[in-house]
């Protein structure tokens, strides 16, 4: 059986689940994973539950991003299998990133809340066909951890905060070009406002050569 408390142990449940609490995992043991995760070319990145998770209450969570010198070039190379995401979903997704994602000069991860309603809004405006894209919200960006559901909204999930910053910046570069909502719904775009809806805390990637401090 193995244990849980072996770094290498911890290092594969947060490549499985894409992110895990650290609440139960001590410095050292933080620290022994992030000195293996450097020697494969990764590192651990820090990110934060959406409001209403289980995970709410307890630490920020952890998961597994690349190097930078390492980050995979998957158009360069043939070597491995690479999922790539419907049209309709690299087009969903580009909705959830525009209602999510207001500041370029911020990390995309955590961003802001966004509904399924404003996200569907969104998508007909674009003249996108809204069964497939509940389809690929539910079915391709949840499941590879793009989206992530709180408890009254939708959030931009782990993967994000692991993208490598080659990504993010090549991201920033279309930032202006991704679809928006326009005239009186883009007032709407802060209407999740309930009480029970509370933002989960700005934790952006951290530098690989700091000290880790949660």
């Amino acid at each position: 059986m193995s244990d849980l408390r072996d770094p290498e142990v911890l290092l594969a449940a947060v490549r499985a689940s894409g992110a895990r609490p650290v609440d139960d995992i001590s410095v050292a043991q933080l620290d022994s994973m992030r000195v293996r995760a450097k020697n494969a070319g990764r590192e651990l990145v820090r990110c934060a539950p959406p409001p209403g998770s289980p995970e709410r209450g307890r630490a920020r969570l952890t998961a597994l991003g690349w190097s930078p010198h390492t980050t995979p070039s998957p158009e360069d190379s043939s070597a491995y299998p690479v999922r790539r995401l419907t049209a309709t979903a690299q087009l969903t997704w580009a909705c959830c990133l525009g209602l999510a994602w207001a500041d370029r000069t911020l990390h995309p991860h955590p961003g802001e809340p966004f509904t399924n309603a404003q996200l569907l809004d969104l998508a007909a405006d674009m003249a996108l066909p809204l069964p497939h894209v509940k389809g690929s919200l539910y079915h391709e960006l949840m499941p590879a951890l793009l989206v992530q559901e709180g408890r009254s909204a939708l959030y931009l999930g782990p993967a994000v905060a692991a993208l490598p910053p080659a990504f993010v910046e090549a991201m920033r570069r279309f930032h202006d070009r991704l679809p928006r909502p326009e005239g009186p719904a883009a007032s709407e775009h802060s209407a999740v406002d309930d009480e029970s809806v509370e933002l989960p805390e700005d934790v952006p990637p951290p530098n690989p050569e700091e000290e880790w401090e949660w």
